[in-house]
């Protein structure tokens, strides 16, 4: 099987994307690990109505986006196939995990409905997506299996984008309620997008290791 090639450029984003990966997972670790006190200050009420909930999503989560990052990787996927079939034992299960947990938070956003609703397609789409590579690899589609898992991660990445775009959108509107509005969708939204079209535009050049044509 050849091996997945990089540019340059593509693997110094690839570099700091895993390293925004792996920081925001440290970050997230530290609800379930530290508790409470770890509570970000305008969620902090929202949060300690259902802690365990959110220590569950925090947890799972960190372990979905840092796991999901290494598995990513070429070079490891193509060293170790019984790695990279654990790990995606690991990754899938935290990810459904993590979205369960995330729907059931969805409804209770203080800042309304539409954030509400944001998350929680979030939520259900995350636990879709990564059900559907489980039952592709499960039925030995692999490259059907990859492109799930693209979409997949695409939409865990959500919790490094809203990192990035919350205190962007706070300091433009200048109000935490509107900014997190808007940020429940704009966290993920544009990653699903930016996966579709990459899929589309790499597919039928893809060697089969990164995952054939584009579904």
């Amino acid at each position: 099987m050849p091996r997945a090639r990089l540019s340059r450029s593509g693997w110094a984003g690839f570099a700091i994307a895993g390293l925004l990966a792996l920081g925001v997972s440290a970050y997230a670790a530290r609800y379930p690990i530290v508790g409470p006190p770890a509570f970000a200050a305008g969620l902090r009420d929202s949060f300690l109505r259902h802690p365990w909930a959110i220590y569950v999503h925090a947890g799972f989560g960190a372990v979905a986006l840092g796991v999901g990052f290494i598995q990513l990787n070429p070079a490891i996927r193509s060293a170790s196939y019984g790695l990279h079939r654990w790990l995606g034992r690991a990754y899938a299960t935290a990810a459904i995990l993590g979205g369960a947990a995330g729907l059931y938070l969805a409804p209770y956003a203080d800042t309304g409905p539409i954030a509400a609703t944001g998350f929680g397609l979030l939520a259900v789409l995350t636990m879709l997506t990564t059900a559907a590579g489980w039952i592709a690899i499960r039925s030995r589609r692999v490259a059907a299996h990859r492109r799930w898992m693209i979409r997949s991660y695409a939409l865990i990445f959500a919790a490094v984008t809203l990192r990035i775009e919350l205190p962007l959108l706070i300091m433009a509107f200048g109000d935490f309620v509107p900014a997190y509005r808007i940020v429940a969708w704009l966290c993920w939204v544009p990653n699903l997008l930016a996966a579709e079209w990459w899929l589309r535009r790499a597919g039928a050049r893809m060697p089969p290791e990164l995952g054939g044509a584009a579904a």
